[in-house]
């Protein structure tokens, strides 16, 4: 008896957060963003567990046209452990993304970026991008670009002493969503830092229209043959109504 009652509550409580989720979610693994943040007074959850990395981020958009992540990750540091990193990031609009046009928006972030290799994930890292996004084909087919810049501080071990260098470099990416149809959505991604061979995922969506949630799959390489991409990662993100 006891244990129907607790899966009542838990079905309630689903339930109601379920009636709760008015917006579309976001794309939690992939790591080329869009010109979208959730609506004022709204938050969101992504998480998702990798071969890789694990990853949880909540977003808020506290201020008018500004959305705030804080989130934490469990990196490979292909010793068979995982070390804790943390992220925070701002995200704001020069042009929402509405359907059959395009936009535009800036993202400011202190922590690994996502395309970093796990042994160069670094809370003191800084980067900064541009996510575009453009509606194609009656909101079939949305395509991503992101163009942007990174910086990290690395320990440079010559043997007969140790010294720290600043690392600058530049970062792109290239995504693609297929809508297959209301329930699925076809995704792939081409991302890297300047001129190293870039990495890649590829995967399925699949999402209640207009509730706020989604399930991605994905799996994800490298062109460089000594290379390890993210492998196989799941992952689930949802959004809240206004809740303040």
């Amino acid at each position: 008896m006891q244990a129907m009652i607790r899966t009542l509550r838990f079905s309630s409580l689903f339930l109601l957060f379920w009636i709760l989720l008015p917006a579309p979610a976001s794309g939690q693994q992939l790591v080329v963003d869009d010109a979208e943040i959730v609506d004022r007074g709204a938050c969101q959850v992504e998480a998702w567990h990798g071969e890789r990395a694990s990853w949880i981020l909540p977003a808020c958009q506290f201020l008018s046209n500004v959305e705030i992540s804080v989130g934490a990750g469990f990196i490979d540091d292909r010793t068979g452990h995982r070390e804790t990193e943390y992220a925070v990031e701002a995200k704001t609009l020069i042009r929402p993304l509405s359907p059959g046009s395009w936009g535009l928006g800036v993202v400011f972030g202190v922590g690994p970026n996502p395309s970093a290799e796990g042994e160069e994930r670094h809370f003191g890292d800084v980067y900064a991008f541009m996510p575009a996004s453009i509606s194609l084909l009656n909101d079939r087919l949305v395509v991503h670009g992101n163009l942007g810049w990174g910086w990290h501080r690395e320990t440079v071990d010559h043997g007969d002493h140790v010294h720290e260098s600043d690392d600058h470099h530049l970062t792109w990416g290239l995504r693609s969503d297929v809508a297959l149809s209301d329930t699925f959505t076809l995704l792939a991604e081409l991302y890297g830092e300047d001129d190293r061979r870039p990495h890649y995922q590829v995967g399925l969506r699949l999402q209640h229209e207009g509730a706020g949630i989604e399930v991605d799959l994905t799996w994800g390489g490298s062109t460089h043959p000594d290379e390890e991409g993210p492998g196989f990662t799941v992952g689930l993100a949802f959004v809240s109504g206004r809740i303040f």
